[in-house]
């Protein structure tokens, strides 16, 4: 009987292909895994720097545009700014050191705000034309001399929530000043604004509605604020708060130091930038 002389593979050579295929495979595996995360960490990457520039950008305008750094969002002195964003009776009052949304821990990297006092203008942020809003008095003739007028002011505060870098803005609520202490003023817009009946109504409505933040970055794990007053330190990040809500008034500089990582950790970027305010009027 005819027989063939070819022999089937041994078990050591089968045993061998597999492993050279399970080498070749591990290899393209790690090679797939190592390219994955490094698009991951080149997408982290440019996404914090997005977020840092934004941020950061965002901060530098503001308080270019600032007259004045505030210890408190309601001074009772130019700052009468009511923050609607909380459901009280009696809402909670901003304050440098504190932020409503933190434990006011010293050491809670979340407890600081920058507060900034602000003109209010009769056009939103980054329009190409605003002009500052003025107040009615019997003082001065709006016609005539409006820029004799006080000025209507507002306050744009910058906070940590849940790891997120907020920005709020949040007029003065509107307050007679003929009485001492000011009360709440309830007469109509066009007597209380250097402005026309209809232009008046829809200044009011925009000033007095409720925004939402702007949310500028995530994963901020840093968010700190010293201030200054040319070189002299007037108040550094791990002060304790200080009680005398004038303290920054002699304040024109701030440094700002912000920390940004990813949702894994493994990329981080910090910044550190000194803003001189501009607007001393």
């Amino acid at each position: 009987m005819w027989r063939s002389n070819e022999e089937g593979f041994t078990v050591v050579e089968l045993a061998m292909v597999m492993v050279i295929v399970a080498m070749v495979v591990g290899v393209f595996s790690q090679m797939l895994i190592s390219a994955n995360q490094s698009a991951s960490i080149s997408k982290a990457k440019v996404e914090i720097s997005r977020n840092m520039h934004n941020s950061m950008d965002a901060i530098e305008t503001d308080v270019r545009q600032a007259s004045r750094f505030k210890v408190s969002s309601y001074d009772g002195e130019d700052t009468f700014a009511t923050d609607k964003n909380f459901p009280s009776a009696t809402p909670r009052e901003w304050r440098y050191r504190s932020n409503p949304y933190s434990s006011s821990a010293i050491t809670d990297p979340e407890k600081n705000s920058l507060i900034l006092l602000q003109y209010a203008t009769n056009m939103g942020r980054g329009a190409d034309s605003r002009e500052i809003v003025y107040l009615r008095t019997p003082k001065f003739d709006c016609n005539v001399n409006k820029t004799q007028q006080p000025k209507y002011k507002k306050i744009v505060i910058y906070f940590l929530k849940n790891g997120e870098l907020h920005r709020r803005t949040i007029y003065n609520d509107l307050v007679d000043f003929s009485s001492y202490p000011p009360a709440p003023y309830s007469g109509s817009a066009a007597g209380y604004f250097c402005m026309n009946s209809l232009d008046a109504d829809k200044f009011k409505d925009r000033a007095m509605k409720l925004r939402e933040d702007s949310i500028l970055a995530t994963g901020v794990s840093e968010f700190k604020i010293n201030y200054y007053d040319g070189k002299t330190l007037i108040s550094k990040n791990s002060d304790a708060p200080d009680s005398d809500k004038k303290a920054l008034d002699g304040a024109d500089n701030v440094e700002v130091t912000l920390t940004i990582q990813s949702p894994s950790k493994q990329v981080s970027d910090s910044q550190t930038l000194t803003i001189r305010k501009i607007n001393n009027l």
